[in-house]
């Protein structure tokens, strides 16, 4: 059991996975139903601004289906009585940027066996305890990782290459602990001296609660992204910028650039209406990741439209991400109108 407060962030969700890494059971936000007494900020436009009034439970059980509702998770995966796994809790850009819990402490654990009453799951106190980061159980993830990863390593984006790159639903999706409310376009990209890559689109709509918008703001999507990671297990984020961090033009569009810092041109800035992302690592390759998550009903050109075998470009119109490589050079002198596709 699970008993919580609804963090003050953009998004947050409960996910239970298997020992591959691959989802079994989740629940946004917006699902979680409050404690008696209590109201959900994710949900209704009356719940306060106090936490003590933002309380949740939540119960997972073995050998049930996963969606079972009332606040209720599967524990484990088929429907199995018993069996290992793992529950994650995400917050996604709380209002305080120094406070990644979102204001509110982590949520108590507590394990009840039939017949007994519930026991109470110590917190780790620190991140050097045995549950954390340098911790055996750290150590255990990594390796399932390593051991869970898609046969042969990363799977590619579509027929798009390094040398051709051009965003495309990655061919495999699955294990590696995905979030289930995201959905993502992908390319590869391959380091050359001198040469950048520019990406430019129209940006989705968004709640922009890190400037006080409400959360429940009708907007196209409630987070977007995007982010350079490494191939190579287990695919590490070398770089990323967020819907909030994203310059916009007065036409609704963006653009950035890849590169490292000595080929970041003079002109790669906000002031200059572009956003810079760090290339990361030169020795190994990399892929752009653009992250989607939970669309408007209204909204139909996001990743989530795109059904196998889809054009992205088609479904997704002015907001699809065009890729190419430009010269710094050629940037810095006439900025990225002189990176055409």
């Amino acid at each position: 059991m699970a008993e919580g407060t609804y963090p003050s962030a953009r998004f947050t969700s409960l996910t239970v996975y298997d020992v591959t890494g691959s989802p079994i059971d989740s629940l946004a936000d917006h699902q979680i139903a409050p404690s008696t007494g209590s109201k959900n900020p994710f949900a209704v436009p009356d719940a306060g601004s106090k936490s003590a009034q933002h309380h949740y439970q939540v119960t997972l059980k073995p050998g049930i289906t996963a969606g079972a509702g009332n606040n209720t998770m599967a524990a484990t995966a088929n429907g199995a009585g018993s069996g290992s796994g793992f529950l994650v809790l995400r917050i996604y850009v709380p209002d305080n940027e120094s406070d990644p819990t979102g204001g509110v402490p982590l949520p108590t654990l507590s394990m009840q066996r039939q017949g007994s009453s519930p026991k109470s799951i110590t917190t780790c106190p620190r991140a050097g305890s045995a549950q954390g980061p340098m911790g055996p159980l750290a150590t255990e993830l990594k390796a399932l990782v390593k051991k869970y990863a898609p046969p042969g390593g990363f799977e590619g984006c579509g027929k798009s290459t390094a040398s051709a790159p051009g965003f495309a639903v990655p061919n495999k999706t699955g294990g590696l602990f995905p979030n289930p409310y995201n959905k993502y376009l992908c390319t590869p990209l391959e380091y050359k001296s001198g040469r950048i890559a520019v990406i430019r689109g129209k940006a989705p709509t968004f709640p922009d609660t890190t400037n006080g918008q409400s959360v429940l703001t009708k907007t196209q999507l409630r987070y977007w992204s995007l982010c350079q990671n490494q191939i190579q297990l287990p695919y590490p984020v070398s770089s990323c910028a967020g819907d909030f961090q994203t310059a916009v033009g007065k036409d609704g569009r963006y653009t950035y650039v890849v590169s490292t810092s000595q080929d970041r041109p003079g002109n790669a800035t906000t002031s200059k209406g572009v956003t810079w992302i760090d290339w990361g690592p030169t020795n190994v390759k990399s892929v752009l990741l653009l992250r989607n998550m939970l669309p408007a009903q209204t909204f139909h050109n996001a990743v989530q439209d795109v059904k196998k075998g889809d054009d992205p470009a088609k479904v997704m119109g002015a907001y699809y991400p065009t890729v190419t490589y430009c010269t710094k050079e050629a940037f810095a002198k006439s900025g990225p109108n002189a990176c055409a596709g």
